[in-house]
């Protein structure tokens, strides 16, 4: 990779030592990759690119779509979640945070999230989106 005036990040930067992609995050289940009709989802409301979920977002998602006294399934929290994301407050270029209420512990609670766009992985320098927690930042 050139940086600026002929140096490149290995002689900036000294050899990589360890890498970690998306594909091995998604293969190891740290990351969730939306597909199929929740792919579709994210389409409709708007974004084009691939949505990830970190690990501790899609746990949420799942626990509150666990609860039976609760009329929200799997595609109404991805519904809100992802709509929400869309009209976050912009933080910084690429990274928007907004809020969504989410049923925890068997209470709805308002938890701040962040959606990030970057490059899908090292090798593939195509947008992706990422939604995100606090402390996954």
């Amino acid at each position: 990779m050139k940086i600026n005036n002929g140096k490149t990040r290995d002689s900036l930067f000294g050899e990589v030592i360890y890498t970690y992609t998306r594909k091995q995050a998604v293969e190891d289940g740290c990351q969730v990759l939306l597909t199929g009709e929740n792919a579709e989802l994210a389409r409709d409301i708007g974004w084009k690119y691939p949505v990830y979920f970190t690990r501790g977002v899609w746990d949420l998602i799942e626990h509150a779509a666990a609860f039976e006294d609760d009329p929200s399934d799997l595609t109404g929290i991805l519904w809100d979640i992802l709509m929400m994301a869309r009209f976050g407050k912009d933080v910084t270029e690429d990274l928007r945070k907004f809020y969504v209420t989410i049923r925890i512990n068997d209470r709805p609670r308002r938890r701040l999230f962040y959606v990030q766009i970057g490059p899908t992985d090292m090798d593939d320098p195509s947008p992706a989106l990422t939604i995100m927690q606090e402390e996954d930042r």
